[in-house]
């Protein structure tokens, strides 16, 4: 008679938060991510042109113009990094400043001279760089961003790359994770609260920076419980 040979046993987890060991891979991901708006305004500004529902040389300039502002907003915003107190203040300005245009409702110099400008795209044109900048989004976003990753295990960190070269593993022992949402263009406007960056700190006092991850916030509650745990034969 023979016996079926037993299956070997997992090993069990003890955790000091929730019971859940599953590995978690996070990524870092390039400023591209929060160019978004372009290709969405892109596409969109090319249908309304190709439909006629934004028709006339009018409705050209008004998204010619929101196009024209959009783009130098985000250069700027993915260029200049704004944290903290300076954030604030910048966030202020903004605010302030809408309300200022809001109230005179474009009057005065400034509305002029802003109403004189002739900012007009085809739709053409609109359809180009909507699909050019979503292609690099895309391949960026779920390709090359992909390439080196962390993945945290039970009271470890690896630092990966996709095809296996210089890896690096690191004990969770007294390690923490820190969420960063204080970039006020990047985090709070362009990446609405969704985008953050996390700094894991080893036990030995480096730090591994995790730019503009997604969902940062949920993720480091999830490393924080996943760093805490300790496998048990």
């Amino acid at each position: 008679m023979t016996s079926t040979p037993e299956a070997p046993k997992k090993p069990r987890v003890h955790a000091a938060l929730g019971g859940n060991s599953e590995p978690l891979k996070v990524f870092s991901h390039s400023a591209i991510v929060y160019w978004w708006p372009i290709w969405v305004l892109g596409l969109l500004f090319w249908a309304l042109g190709a439909t006629g529902l934004a028709d006339g040389p009018e409705a050209q300039r008004v998204m010619g113009i929101t196009f024209v502002f959009t783009l130098l907003f985000i250069i700027f915003s993915t260029t200049v990094r704004l944290r903290g107190a300076n954030s604030v203040i910048f966030g202020l300005i903004l605010v302030i400043g809408f309300i200022l245009l809001a109230t005179a409702n474009m009057t005065g110099p400034l509305g002029d001279f802003i109403k004189s400008w002739d900012v007009r795209l085809s739709p053409t044109a609109f359809l180009v760089t909507g699909i050019g900048v979503l292609l690099q989004w895309i391949l960026m976003i779920f390709g090359f961003d992909r390439v080196k990753f962390w993945q945290v295990v039970p009271g470890q960190r690896h630092e990966k790359v996709f095809w296996g070269s210089g890896d690096k593993s690191e004990n969770g022992a007294n390690a923490k994770c820190q969420y960063r949402s204080d970039d006020f263009l990047r985090h709070r406007i362009l990446g609405m609260m969704m985008i953050g960056d996390l700094e894991i700190t080893l036990g030995d006092g480096r730090v591994w920076q995790l730019h503009n991850v997604l969902f940062a916030r949920s993720r480091n509650r999830r490393i924080n419980e996943l760093i805490v745990m300790r496998p048990i034969d």
